[in-house]
Order: C-alpha cells, then structure tokens, then sequence
C-alpha cells in the first residue's frame, strides 16, 4: 500500500513489538541514524528478518566482500534507482 507520492509507509515507533524496539536501537548503535528503511521494513518483519540476516553476513564478516565496498556498490544501488530509503 504505497502512499499518494508512490512511498511505502513507515511503521511508527509506538507500533513497534518489543522485539522490534530492540532491534531499532541495535540499528541505531550499529548501522545508522536513519531510521526509514527500518521503520518501512518493520510493516513486514519476514522481509525484515531476510534482510538482517543478509547485513549481518556482509557486515559481520562472513563475506568475502569487504565491507567497505559493499557500501560503495549500495549507495550507487540506492543512487542509481532514486531509493529515499
């Protein structure tokens, strides 16, 4: 269901389960500030558990990417495709 402007809606803070909470302040401590790509993936936690999961394997070490150029390659992704997330 995207919004008039063709966005996804961001879950809010108060709707958030324990859980998520959580795991929004693990986001914040680790990863960054920004909060909407969480907050939109938290309306499917499925895609959100999905996508942890592929940030803790580039992130956390058990890729052969560096982190570091796994940035670079999602920014330009994130560029490219015009992402506000």
């Amino acid at each position: 269901m995207a919004n008039d402007r063709g966005l996804l809606p961001k879950a809010t803070r108060e709707e958030l389960t324990d859980d998520l909470r959580r795991r929004l302040e693990r986001w914040y401590r680790n990863a960054y500030e920004d909060d909407n790509l969480f907050l939109t993936m938290a309306r499917r936690p499925g895609l959100l558990d999905a996508t942890w999961g592929f940030i803790r394997y580039i992130y956390g070490g058990g890729s052969s990417i560096e982190p570091e150029l796994f940035e670079l390659v999602r920014i330009k992704l994130a560029w490219n495709n015009r992402c506000v997330h």
